[in-house]
């Protein structure tokens, strides 16, 4: 179905099957992963967390169940859920997940100026970014790195989407990499607890999350 699809589409879209989580482990990063609930060796949710592990960033995954608590479990372990397939899988589901996804991965590659460079960034492997002066500090899985470019202007432009929102003056979060808050701040995936000050960001949060499962 997903080869069909990028014959309709157009689209150069490769794909590989494995039936051993570890040996895709083995493999190196993919755009997208669709990965089983239920699988031998571990779950899938293990295998999204290894994954997150080896490639030092979260890697997009869809998962396909007919179990019906598994999208529960997932959020719960705080392995973030880019969606959710039901087995059978329908082909007019499959397709909408993956003009989704193939339309983010266009919009989530972001070229930004570091010192006389530029360089090339990840939406998705973005954790939250922080105002430094006239630079913006982005906290990235692999570390911080500083940027030339204001905080208020890559939310109005490369950071503009749904998945990003501030917080506080200084703070931009990947609600994508939130893994809990509460009344005075918001926890990031890499332990990082940050100032929430902006009184519409449970709201913003659950919409985020029920969008996106």
């Amino acid at each position: 179905m997903i080869e069909a699809f990028a014959l309709r589409r157009g689209l150069d879209i490769r794909c590989r099957a494995f039936t051993s989580p570890a040996r895709l482990l083995e493999e190196e990063r993919f755009d997208l992963y669709f990965l089983d609930y239920f699988m031998t060796e571990m779950n899938g949710v293990e295998l999204a967390q290894k994954l997150n592990e080896r490639f030092g960033g979260a890697v997009t995954v869809c998962y396909l169940t007919n179990y019906e608590n598994a999208a529960i479990e997932i959020i719960n372990s705080r392995v973030y859920a880019d969606g959710f397939l039901k087995k059978p899988v329908d082909e007019t589901a499959l397709y909408e997940k993956l003009d989704l996804f193939y339309t983010s991965s266009l919009n989530g590659r972001i070229e930004i100026k570091r010192g006389g460079v530029y360089e090339t960034v990840y939406a998705q492997d973005i954790l939250y970014a922080e105002a430094s002066g006239k630079k913006t500090v982005l906290h990235l899985f692999g570390g911080a790195r500083d940027y030339n470019r204001l905080l208020s202007e890559l939310e109005n432009n490369e950071l503009s989407g749904a998945q990003f929102y501030r917080i506080h003056r200084s703070f931009l979060v990947n609600m994508q990499h939130v893994v809990g808050y509460d009344a005075k701040s918001v926890t990031m995936k890499n332990g990082d607890v940050l100032s929430l000050k902006s009184k519409d960001f449970q709201a913003a949060f659950r919409r985020f999350i029920f969008r996106n499962n």
